[in-house]
């Protein structure tokens, strides 16, 4: 999570006395240099572990009993969890936790109703919560997760984007994305997708990859992103993944940047997001977007305008988008990419997110003048 919110740590840093707290070790001192800020570590981990979560949870109240801050802000569910329960411990005036994804709604039995349980939970130890969406919060609402307000800062996402450094025209990007091309010997009278993101299941890797099967030869497809272990792809679509002689497999990326340069689109076909930091990502790098009809997705992509949107699950829809933006010519489709950038930078530019952010902060802290600079 501190990597998506790069940067705006030390910029906030400017106006309050922040100090920051990751779950793990790994990039911990990496992220305190580049912030100038300290971060401290309070071990967490992933799924679902009483034991270890009790632990975390103790730590977490140790370490703001001694800091003593007049605000918690909290992101990622167990983080949510652990600081949400022991800010109430600790009796923190303002405990704020951010919803950036729901699982629950896409989940089935028991688990759905733990899960349920455990994000009541965060809303009853927290003083305000933060839907990172419109999608989002009508969820909350719906499944009446709290009665409390929930209000959307901006038009959401956590983060915004740079849409200086995510920019077609950057002469670097340019020169490495050719590069690329003439690695993977893309053709220029290709029309290419890029697909990023993890490997997973709930990604939609198997409608993707279907959808393209039937694609015609002019079709190319990048993959971008590491194999998720959690609820990874079937085998059969990994193989074909890694085989097809129009498949490029880039692996993880720390720069997806050329991937985007040389590519005509970006398709997501997620079975859920919170509010897809690739689309915005894309967007700003003039790329329409085929998405599928879910939250965050929908919140960005205008079907007509800067994309499509498709039903989840859907191969035989995600095909016909597809097929459509094929035979889209390549002028319309350059239109498409420049109201896409547009969109993001009237409204996702990271700048402009982070001036809200500082709003935000300062409503909440505005009778505690201790923590404001």
């Amino acid at each position: 999570m501190l990597t998506i919110l790069k940067g705006q740590p030390e910029y906030l840093s400017r106006f309050f006395n922040i100090e920051l707290v990751s779950g793990q070790e790994a990039g911990r001192n990496e992220v305190a240099a580049e912030e100038n800020l300290t971060v401290y570590l309070v071990p967490m981990v992933r799924g679902i572990n009483p034991v270890r979560d009790v632990v975390s949870i103790f730590r977490m109240a140790a370490l703001i009993f001694r800091i003593r801050p007049s605000l918690i802000h909290s992101y990622t569910p167990k983080a949510g969890l652990v600081s949400m329960l022991a800010g109430w411990i600790c009796r923190t005036p303002r405990r704020v936790h951010t919803f950036t994804g729901l699982i629950f709604p896409t989940a089935y039995g028991l688990k759905r109703s733990l899960l349920i349980y455990v994000d009541r939970l965060i809303c009853a130890c927290a003083t305000h919560i933060v839907p990172e969406g419109y999608g989002v919060k009508r969820d909350l609402e719906r499944f009446g997760i709290t009665t409390k307000p929930l209000n959307v800062i901006g038009y959401g996402n956590i983060a915004g984007v740079d849409t200086e450094y995510f920019s077609p025209l950057g002469l670097d990007v340019s020169a490495r994305g050719e590069r690329l091309r003439r690695e993977l010997k893309i053709p220029e009278s290709s029309r290419v997708f890029c697909f990023v993101g993890r490997l997973n299941r709930d990604k939609g890797i198997g409608e993707l990859i279907s959808a393209f099967r039937n694609l015609p030869p002019n079709a190319r497809l990048i993959v971008v992103g590491a194999l998720d272990k959690t609820a990874p792809v079937e085998g059969r679509i990994l193989n074909e993944i890694k085989f097809h002689p129009r498949i490029h497999l880039l692996g993880f990326l720390e720069d997806i940047r050329p991937a985007l340069f040389i590519s005509d689109l970006l398709v997501l076909p997620s079975y859920r997001e919170g509010f897809p930091n690739v689309v915005l990502q894309a967007g700003a790098m003039s790329l329409p977007v085929i998405a599928t009809d879910i939250n965050g997705c929908n919140e960005i992509v205008e079907p007509g305008l800067n994309g499509w949107l498709v039903p989840a699950k859907d191969s035989q829809a995600l095909n016909v988008a597809m097929q459509e933006s094929l035979s889209m010519s390549r002028p319309n489709l350059k239109k498409m990419g420049e109201r896409a950038r547009a969109r993001v930078q009237e409204r996702f530019e990271r700048f402009d997110h982070w001036g809200r952010m500082v709003g935000f902060y300062k409503s909440l802290l505005s009778f505690d003048r201790k923590s404001v600079r």
